[in-house]
Formats: C-alpha cells, structure tokens, sequence
C-alpha cells in the first residue's frame, strides 16, 4: 500500500529546504507554506543547483595524495556547503532540514558556516536507500513540522 504524503503546516512566508544527500549526490526538497506538500527543487529552475549537480558529477577531488575516497567525498561535501551558503545569501530559503547519513551530515555541518548551521531545525540520518521516497518525505514533514514549532515558526 503506498503511503499518502503529508501536508506541512507552517508559515506561509517561510521557506524550508530538505537537503538530501550523501556526500556526492544532493536532492532538495521545499516547503513554502501551509498546507503544500514538499516539492523537488528542480534544477531546471536554479540555475546554480543545475551547475553544482554537474559539478558533483565531473569533479575530481583537487587532492593528489591520500585516500581519495576520502578527500573526494570531503570537497563534494565543501561544494554542497558552499551552494547552501551562498543561496541563504540570496535569501532562497529560511529553514533548513539535512538528511543524509550521520558522517554526512556531521561534515556537512562542518563545512556550513555557522549562520547557515543556526537555521538547520532537523536532521534525519539515515541511509536514504533504506527506504522509499514517500516514507522519506513524510519523515522529513514531521521533522520540519516539529523543528518550526520548536523555533516559533509555525
């Protein structure tokens, strides 16, 4: 049986983003408002999600010695960090929600600078294979349900 997906209540001038990923593959969901289900940021729409998901996908890391499954994985997560920085710059998104397994996620905070970490409201770390992409985003409305409530945001 399929799951039906949940609706997110929250403020309507408040946008969430759901960052999903593992290292080297991101998928954004948003939520701008009550009622709206979340909706996959399409990359034909953000021309610099369009650029980051090409640049994840041709990249090599710039490190030259080491472990290289490593340092790979370290400058994929530098670049994801860097997208995030600079579209809260550009006001894209007011919340964040991160789900991602538990390295992940611990690098990725890392990498944020600290006024992109204040508005992460929830985390979800887990294998993202484990399963299904309904399942997932119900998760993930709960988590930002909660987190908005918790800052005042609902």
């Amino acid at each position: 049986m399929k799951s039906k997906k949940r609706k997110v209540k929250v403020m309507s001038d408040t946008t969430t983003w759901a960052v999903l990923g593992d290292g080297r593959y991101i998928r954004i969901l948003v939520n701008k408002g009550p009622g709206k289900e979340l909706a996959t940021l399409n990359a034909d729409n953000l021309e610099a999600l369009a650029d980051l998901r090409y640049e994840l996908s041709t990249s090599r890391s710039p490190h030259a010695s080491g472990d290289v499954g490593k340092s790979d994985k370290r400058s994929y997560i530098q670049l994801q960090a860097d997208f995030l920085s600079e579209q809260h710059e550009q006001n894209m998104f007011d919340l964040l929600v991160i789900a991602a397994p538990k390295d992940v996620i611990k690098s990725l905070r890392d990498a944020l600078p600290e006024q992109v970490n204040q508005l992460i409201i929830g985390e979800l770390a887990e294998d993202l294979l484990a399963n299904s992409a309904d399942v997932i985003e119900n998760t993930l409305a709960d988590i930002i349900i909660e987190g908005r409530q918790k800052t005042g945001n609902e």
